[in-house]
């Protein structure tokens, strides 16, 4: 399986959250890279994929909510990762479609449509840059960094709350052209999930922090349920809640294309 790191969670939160545990390991003795690799990517790899009704709350600077309900599937395909997350309600965005195809060191394959004209066209360039749907995820935060593809350096461990933590501080490669310069995450030494990331931009400022607000136990794998990223920038939030998530095995090679999105 290819490793990443610090994005998975942010991708796991709009997509199925699903995590594996890891035996506890000696926590002094790991370096930075081995802890890098080990941190759980929380998603439906460990299962053959997998279906969750999610939540979306954006909250804007003066306390104002939206909520957007979706239906997202995912799963494993030769090593990689799809997901389709279809949108619900409200109105505005029902019908709304987005697909994304992983592409091993490439950059993935995104597509998006968009009922009020009926059409699907590619997510790329620059605009993987802005908004998801009006959250505080960009169309790049769905894409997952190869945890070779950046330099590792291990702080002083720390806790979160009551858990005592890693915590990681990962410099990208500039050469992939990423949104974020730097991440800092803290990592639960019991199980390897990532219970806060600092998103750094490429001048040194912080940008976002993601929070996991819940995990609970769902068919014998840890589910991040609850969890919230915060814009440092624009005092702005989204909170991201998985109603309910099922295993799913059987789901078809038809449903995970950009001519599917239209159909569904």
């Amino acid at each position: 399986m290819k490793a990443h790191f610090d994005l998975e969670l942010l991708i796991s939160v709009v997509t199925l959250c699903v995590l594996a545990g890891y035996a506890h390991a000696d926590t002094g003795s790991l370096t930075a890279e081995q802890i890098a690799e080990r941190t759980v990517r929380p998603d439906a790899l460990t299962w053959n994929g997998g279906r969750a009704r999610v939540r979306m709350v954006l909250t804007d600077s003066e306390g104002k909510s939206r909520e957007r309900g979706m239906e997202i599937v995912g799963r494993e395909k030769d090593g990689l990762y799809q997901s389709l997350v279809r949108f619900l309600q409200p109105a505005d965005v029902a019908g709304t479609a987005f697909l994304m195809l992983e592409r091993g060191k490439e950059d993935s394959e995104q597509y998006i449509y968009l009922p009020g004209i009926k059409r699907t066209r590619r997510i790329a360039g620059r605009e993987r840059d802005s908004s998801f749907m009006g959250s505080d995820f960009t169309y790049a935060d769905m894409q997952g960094v190869d945890s070779k593809q950046a330099k590792h350096a291990r702080r002083a461990d720390e806790k979160v709350g009551s858990e005592s933590c890693y915590v990681i501080e990962s410099t990208i490669d500039p050469s992939l052209k990423v949104t974020y310069g730097k991440v800092v995450t803290w990592v639960r030494q019991s199980d390897f999930i990532a219970l806060r990331t600092k998103f750094y931009d490429h001048t040194g400022k912080l940008a976002k922090t993601l929070y996991t607000r819940r995990i609970k136990n769902v068919d014998g794998k840890l589910v991040v349920v609850e969890a919230r990223m915060q814009n440092e920038q624009a005092s702005h939030a989204t909170d991201i809640f998985i109603d309910s998530v099922e295993r799913r095995d059987d789901l078809p090679d038809s449903q995970f294309t950009p001519s599917a999105l239209e159909h569904l």
